[in-house]
């Protein structure tokens, strides 16, 4: 009787293990390659954003990441762009995560005009947003966020969990094309923009290869819907994307016994503590595109 309902149990539990499904939130990434030329120059990631009209009849998708994964530099630097096009991917299959399609794109048009979007009223953003035209991923399987995904009810604190979804040095799972996953608490207050910015601070161990990384607040089980009340259940809020590490700069100075002149070399620590700018800012500015109006400057001279 114990081996036949211990059959059952392996049974049911081995049903339920083969009915899972791969994270949708490993599937919305791709590692976005910067090239120049034929050569690699960096690598990074990047997420997929749906937009819908009010009427959720029509739709586009966009690339999101940063503007310093596509040009080497921080918007603010004014530096010129260290490459010229890009690799990312698309997911081909629901169920088989390792089948992908590779997308070469150029990041500017015949005249030179770069083909992402960037906030106008927050020009130091690091954020780069590409639109992107149907027949691109057509035969593809599209996993992304939207607005919805903003609105998921979860209280959130200082040393509250934060999950970023990303390629760390272009670290992944490559025989099944999925990310890695890593995990830190916001550092800030999470309702007020941090310097004035639109953005707040997270603690946590991120590397190169992970700025455009999408920023979640992951929930499996109790979780704050409201302060002081907790309900029981999943949820996955969409809050920003991660771009840089905040880094502490140090002059050491060479000590000479004979002299007062002082020679010395710049030191530069990380403080692990990373820049999220706002899901309210991606979406601002996604609201901002006009399809019409890119197709006809952007797309139609590449």
């Amino acid at each position: 009787m114990r081996l036949k309902l211990f059959l059952i149990i392996l049974f049911i539990n081995t049903s339920i293990w083969c009915q899972m499904k791969t994270d949708h939130l490993s599937m919305i990434t791709t590692q976005v390659i910067l090239l120049k030329g034929d050569s690699t120059v960096s690598q990074g990631t990047g997420f997929y954003f749906i937009k819908q009209d009010s009427s959720k009849k029509s739709s586009f998708i966009s690339l999101v990441s940063n503007y310093h994964v596509l040009t080497g530099s921080a918007p603010d630097e004014n530096q010129p762009p260290i490459g010229d096009n890009i690799i990312f991917y698309f997911h081909k299959s629901e169920t088989d995560p390792s089948e992908v399609k590779q997308i070469r794109f150029p990041l500017f048009t015949k005249q030179g005009k770069p083909i992402w979007v960037s906030s106008d009223k927050h020009p130091s953003a690091d954020i780069a947003i590409i639109p992107l035209v149907a027949s691109l991923y057509s035969d593809c399987k599209v996993f992304g966020i939207s607005e919805e995904w903003t609105q998921q009810k979860i209280v959130l604190h200082p040393t509250s969990t934060i999950t970023l979804v990303g390629y760390p040095y272009g670290f992944s799972d490559k025989k099944n094309n999925l990310p890695i996953w890593k995990t830190g608490t916001i550092a800030s207050e999470p309702l007020f923009d941090f310097d004035g910015k639109p953005l707040f601070i997270v603690d946590i161990s991120a590397f190169p290869g992970m700025s455009g990384s999408p920023a979640f607040a992951v929930a499996n089980g109790i979780y704050e819907v409201e302060p002081g009340t907790m309900t029981p259940g999943n949820v996955r809020k969409f809050l920003g994307i991660y771009a840089s590490m905040q880094m502490l700069e140090e002059n050491k100075y060479l000590e000479q016994l004979n002299t007062d002149k002082k020679e010395g070399i710049k030191i530069s620590e990380s403080l692990e503590l990373g820049n999220i700018w706002r899901a309210d800012l991606i979406i601002e500015i996604i609201n901002t595109i006009d399809v019409n109006k890119y197709e006809n400057e952007i797309l139609k001279n590449l």
